[in-house]
């Protein structure tokens, strides 16, 4: 028995997919299933059912599995006592969400250079439903991003609050005043794509209030959000640390609206998969975790209740 086919029982299952795992562990689907199949040898069991559709693992693959979560753990830990942790190696996927990425992704970088120069760091930028949906998947070790993954087996902790403007071009409104919802909404909504947080928070706040509106663009860059809105074709909700510079070089105006108007903020979490047991996303987690709170003021808001992953095998 060694490492490697621990490895491939652990990627197969945690990913539900032959293919994916293969392609997290840089092999062939073939050499991945040959070192299942040497496994089962091994142990005397059939570790994943390929009678159906879709391989599912077995009673006897759940009960190797989690030992093999353990033994795989241990093995990182081993290697840190041993070596230290500047020698931890391997390659972390994570998710991050665009404004996230432009407020802290470069000191995550610099930092995890720093204290681990052997690892490799592999972000993903997308928006907010692509990024919880990979991490369910198990395609990315971790995602940072608003909102909370509707997943038992998706874990979470609080990181920031992030506020919320409606904004439009200077002189699309005849005069300043506090917007009402005639008035708001006698312009079209330049909005960010349907996955994209604040657009989810924007069509909830529509649906509580029974509002009604116009959306003529949606796109899952805010830069070209705020370029079709600075150009005056309608309003848009961004966030405030996204606009503050279109507002201060005078591109983009702070609407002030109605209380009934007002979107809450958008609050960011990190999201993970409670069956990880690999120690390098742990450690660059509480990278990540370390640098976003430590600039916050709010106190850290609960995270949600764990789960188990599902056991069916593309």
């Amino acid at each position: 028995m060694t490492f490697k086919q621990l490895e491939a029982l652990y990627w197969s299952a945690r990913l539900g997919s032959f293919a994916l795992a293969a392609e997290r562990l840089f092999m062939t689907q073939s050499a991945l299933s040959k070192r299942i199949q040497e496994l089962e040898t091994e142990i005397g069991e059939q570790l994943f059912d390929r009678s159906g559709p879709r391989a599912r693992i077995t009673d006897a693959g759940s009960m190797i599995l989690a030992k093999a979560k353990q033994i795989l753990g241990l093995r990182d830990e081993i290697k840190v006592a041993a070596q230290g942790a500047r020698k931890v190696s391997g390659t972390c996927r994570f998710g991050i969400s665009e404004l996230m990425a432009m407020q802290w992704l470069p000191r995550i970088v610099s930092e995890v250079r720093a204290r681990y120069p052997d690892v490799l760091i592999e972000p993903h930028v997308a928006v907010t439903q692509e990024l919880l949906q990979d991490v369910e998947r198990g395609q990315t070790d971790f995602a940072i991003c608003p909102g909370i993954s509707p997943d038992p087996a998706i874990d979470n902790a609080s990181l920031c609050c992030v506020g919320l403007d409606w904004v439009s071009a200077p002189g699309l409104f005849p005069k300043e005043g506090v917007r009402t919802v005639e008035q708001l909404f006698a312009h079209p909504v330049i909005s960010m794509s349907a996955q994209a947080g604040s657009t989810i928070a924007l069509n909830s706040l529509a649906m509580e209030n029974g509002l009604k509106f116009r959306r003529i663009f949606a796109s899952n860059s805010p830069e070209a959000v705020a370029a079709v809105t600075i150009a005056g074709l309608g309003i848009a909700l961004l966030a405030k640390p996204f606009v503050e510079r279109f507002i201060q070089s005078g591109q983009l105006v702070r609407q002030q609206v109605e209380p009934g108007l007002m979107v809450p903020d958008l609050i960011y979490y990190l999201h993970w998969r409670t069956d990880d047991a690999q120690l390098l996303p742990r450690l660059i987690r509480e990278i990540a975790l370390r640098i976003i709170t430590g600039a916050q003021v709010e106190a850290p808001l609960p995270k949600a209740d764990g789960g188990e992953p599902s056991s069916a095998i593309d």
